[in-house]
């Protein structure tokens, strides 16, 4: 994957600047494994999984599809879906 500055990016380092973000907004306090499910065990509700995913977008300059957000569950989800359409992009 390339990221906006068009340096290549691995699923680890997407997976760090996820993490940074998310800090950042304060949309999670909790630690963030890539095996973390977004809302059962972080306790995103619809309102800041909708911040997360337009943060996301803004960072990475991508559209998250509905089709994309529904299939995302985990934190692990949400790093290959941006790996996947930033490397398309």
């Amino acid at each position: 994957s390339v990221c906006a500055l068009g340096l290549a990016m691995t699923r680890d380092e997407i997976l760090e600047e996820v993490r940074e973000l998310a800090r950042e907004r304060r949309v999670l306090t909790a630690d963030l494994a890539p095996e973390s499910r977004l809302i059962e065990d972080l306790g995103l509700d619809s309102l800041r999984l909708q911040a997360l995913a337009i943060e996301v977008e803004n960072r990475y300059r991508i559209v998250l599809e509905p089709e994309d957000e529904e299939a995302i569950r985990t934190v692990d989800e949400l790093v290959s879906t941006i790996h996947r359409k930033v490397g398309s992009a």
